[in-house]
This record gives structure tokens, C-alpha cells and sequence, in this order.
């Protein structure tokens, strides 16, 4: 009787892990540095993602959003271009998200905390680091889950100029700026 007992103890605690599993309440510490998760077994999507990261300059803070289907799990942050840190501080997370501490360092990320979906309207609100040198480029980087056993890695936004005013800048909407004041003065 006790060898059938422990088989069905055994049994059970088999049929309950994967479930277990399943039900993330966000990105671990430990994925901060790759942003790859902990899906066991699961490798990420190879396939183009369908989605993207927009950020928009917005009084003093960027306001990032995740454009493209609905998605359960994330983890973004602000970084500067080919560094593997995180920047800045993400605020007033979104319903169904927060903010984690990555590399000690307060809130520099933001995560699911739990699968129900995200879309497109849903905003994250960053706010720039400190700045010593007066210039400082930032993008986003994101991985971004659509389910547990489907999801995209490295997704980033474009490159933003963050100037000592606490102006943002995007290089396409710089590019579009001296482009219309060269044709301006060709006019002339």
C-alpha cells in the first residue's frame, strides 16, 4: 500500500510541474543580462518577430510601447547602444506588469506580472538616467512572448539622442530636420 501511495504522490507532483511552470509571474534577476528566459527547453522564435518597439519623447520621460498581436511576457529596458546594462528608471508600471532591479540598479526594468495580455496601447513610462557628459544615446531592448513556447529575443527600438536639456531625439527624426532645412535653403 505505501508503494502505491508513493506512486501516485509521485505521479501527481509530475502532472503538477509543468503547470507550475507555466504560470510565470515575470522575468527572473538572472535573465537581465542576455534577456533570454528561463523556458526550459523552449528556444526562442528564429522567424522575423511580429513585433516592434516604438518609443516617443513625452514631457521629460519616453513612453515605450510594444507594437504588433497581443503578447502575455516581457522584459524591456533602456540601455545605451552595444552596452549590456541597463539605464534609467521605468515608473508607474502598466496593469499586469512591474518593475525589477536589474544589476542593482533600482527599477531599470520592466516585466509581466502574470500571462494575461498585453497590446499596444499598453504604455511603459522611462525616465532618463542622470547625465554627466551632456549627450547620451539610448535604445530599448525587449524580449517579447506571445505564450510560454513562443517568443522573440533582441528586439530594440531605434536609437534616441538624449541631450543635457532633457530633450529626446530620434536619428530619423534628426535626419528629417536637416533634410527639410537643406531643401529650404537650396530654395534660396
Amino acid at each position: 500500500m505505501l508503494g502505491l501511495l508513493s506512486c501516485a504522490v509521485s505521479a501527481l507532483f509530475a502532472l503538477c510541474l509543468p503547470l507550475a511552470l507555466a504560470l510565470p509571474t515575470g522575468a527572473p534577476v538572472s535573465a537581465c543580462s542576455r534577456l533570454m528566459p528561463s523556458h526550459n527547453g523552449i528556444s526562442p522564435q528564429t522567424s522575423t518577430s511580429p513585433h516592434t518597439i516604438s518609443a516617443t519623447y513625452v514631457n521629460g520621460t519616453v513612453q515605450v510601447r510594444v507594437m504588433g498581436p497581443n503578447y502575455g511576457g516581457l522584459l524591456l529596458q533602456g540601455r545605451e547602444p552595444n552596452q549590456n546594462v541597463a539605464v534609467g528608471n521605468w515608473t508607474m508600471p502598466p496593469t499586469n506588469t512591474k518593475v525589477i532591479s536589474c544589476f542593482d540598479r533600482q527599477y531599470s526594468a520592466i516585466t509581466h506580472a502574470n500571462t494575461n495580455p498585453k497590446t499596444e496601447n499598453t504604455v511603459y513610462t522611462w525616465i532618463p538616467p542622470p547625465m554627466n557628459n551632456c549627450v547620451r544615446y539610448i535604445e530599448f531592448v525587449a524580449t517579447v512572448a506571445e505564450n510560454r513556447a513562443r517568443y522573440w529575443t533582441g528586439l530594440k527600438s531605434a536609437e534616441m539622442k538624449l541631450n543635457c536639456s532633457g530633450a529626446v531625439r530620434t536619428f530619423a527624426g534628426f535626419a528629417t530636420v536637416v533634410i527639410s532645412t537643406l531643401v529650404w535653403l537650396a530654395a534660396f
